[in-house]
This record gives C-alpha cells, structure tokens and sequence, in this order.
C-alpha cells in the first residue's frame, strides 16, 4: 500500500512540475518580437519540442523497446496535439486571452474525465470531482480579477477554446493507452513529431523574421526545450502512474505558474479576487493530491 502511495505521489510531482514548465509559455510569448505570431511561436515550439523528443528516443533506442501503435488510435493522437495548438490559439485570438485560457485550461478536467470514464474505463472519485470544481472555481476568479471584473467574449472563441480542451484531453488519453505498451520516450516522439509536421505548412503562411533575432531563437528554444519536450519527458512519465482524469485536474498548476510569473516579471498587478482563485486553485490541487488516510478512500 505504501509503495502504491510513492508511486502515486511522485505521479502527482511528475505531473505538476511538467505542468510549471507550460506555465512559462505566456510569459515567454509576452517576451517575444511583436512581429512573431502567436500560430508561428506554437508551430516552432512543437517542431523544435517533437524533434528534440524524437532525436532522445533514437539515442537511447526507446522504439525497440515498443511493442504496439494502433494505427488510427496514434493518428488521432498525433492531430489532437496539433488541433490543441490551433484551437487555442484561434480561442484566444477571438475570445481574449483571458476568457480563451481559463475556457481551454479550465474545461481540459471535465474533458478528460468524460473521455476517461468512456475510452480508458476510469471510475471517477468525489475526490476528483471537488478537487476540480474548486480548482475551476479558482481558475474563474483568476480569470475575471483579471479582466477587472467584466467579461467580454465571443461564442466561436469559447467553442473553440473548449474544442482546445477536448484536444488536450485526447491527447493525454492517447499517450495513457500508448503507454501501457510502448516506451514513454517513443510515445511522446511520435505524437510530437508528428504534431509538428501536420503544423508546418503554418510557417509558411505567417512571417518568421522573429526567428532571426536573438530575442525570438532564445524564446523559441526555451519552448521548445524546456516548455515541451522537457516538461513532456516528466509528463509522460507522470501519466503512467496516475489516472488521466487527475493528470488533467494537476495541469491546472499551469495558469496558477504562469500568473505568478506574470506577477514576478512582466509587474502585473492582481486585485483581491484573482488572489483568491490562486488559493483556490492551490486548494484544489492540495485536495486531489494528499493521499488517503483509509484505504477504502480513493
């Protein structure tokens, strides 16, 4: 039981710090040239993330050590990761930032737990079920301390900011299945590269002068290296000791790392209800993550 428990915890540790990584990435694009895209910034972070993740599999051989690719099931994998790249981007561009993230971010849980419970059979706790509302809760306040109180929004930019959640949402149950026969170096390359090829037909279309400015390379390798295939070589390796549904609900660390950040380096100022979704969210990650003190508790 004890054993279970370690391992769990350190699932839960895997998971959250992949999950700081990610919440570099608003902060990084807040840094970047004005002239590069947010579409051109996604695009190379997952080219340069994938190959760096595919380049590690090949030198430490991880594709021998596979058994099993069903085809279609690594097919929608490969095209959630790209979608999740697109369907965010555009939601924020229509809905704002803020509404756009905390939609995309906040519904990933509720995605993941409806697609686990169908697809991976998860049964679903009261544990996780309050530990996400509360975190969601928080992601909200955040979000509207944020706006200073008001909301402004469009339907097509909430659709497809939730459509970047049930992209993330897959994305994560594929790699759980992937994983239980193949290596976890081998199934973050896959689906990462091959994300990155369905994304690059985007450089081609938007302007990539960025990329040729100090600034912009160190942004992209930063994001490339640390905000993805690192923070995916810790994620991956979280997900196979928990469930997906948690795995989802402990990425929220992202948006509460990413307003600290905010906070720390760009000077932005929070009112007292953006700091109660930050204990919030903090609050319900502490729920989901604190073992049990039964053993019939899950």
């Amino acid at each position: 039981m004890s054993d279970l428990l370690s391992l769990r915890t350190k699932g839960f540790f895997l998971v959250i710090f992949a999950a700081v990584l990610w919440g570099t990435t608003g902060t990084s694009q807040g840094l970047a040239p004005e002239n590069m895209s947010s579409a051109v910034i996604g695009a190379l972070r997952i080219l340069l993330g994938g190959t760096v993740l595919f380049c590690y599999a090949l030198y430490k051989r991880s594709f021998s050590k596979s058994e099993k690719w069903p085809l279609l099931l690594t097919l929608y994998g490969i095209f959630s990761v790209a979608f999740y790249q697109l369907s965010f981007f555009y939601g924020v561009k229509y809905a704002g930032v803020s509404i756009g993230t905390m939609v995309g971010i906040g519904s990933g849980p509720i995605s993941a737990g409806i697609l686990a419970m169908i697809f991976y059979k998860e049964i679903i706790t009261k544990r996780w079920i309050l530990s996400t509302c509360i975190a969601v809760c928080g992601l909200g306040l955040l979000t509207y301390g944020s706006q200073n109180g008001t909301f402004n929004y469009s339907i097509l930019g909430i659709l497809l900011s939730v459509g970047a959640g049930f992209f993330y949402a897959s994305y994560t149950m594929v790699s759980k299945i992937l994983l239980d026969k193949n290596n976890a170096n081998s199934v973050m390359a896959v689906l990462f590269m091959g994300g990155a090829i369905v994304l690059l037909p985007v450089l081609f279309f938007h302007d990539t002068s960025g990329l040729m400015t100090v600034r912009g390379l160190s942004i992209v390798i930063h994001l490339g290296v640390f905000a993805t295939a690192l923070s995916y070589f810790f994620f991956a390796r979280g997900l196979r000791l928990i469930k997906v549904s948690e795995t989802a609900t402990l990425s929220l660390a992202e948006p509460l790392t990413a307003t600290l950040l905010g906070i720390i380096v760009l000077n932005e100022k929070l009112g007292i209800i953006s700091l109660s979704g930050i204990v919030l969210i903090f609050a319900g990650l502490c729920v989901l993550s604190l073992p049990s003190r039964k053993k019939n508790i899950k």
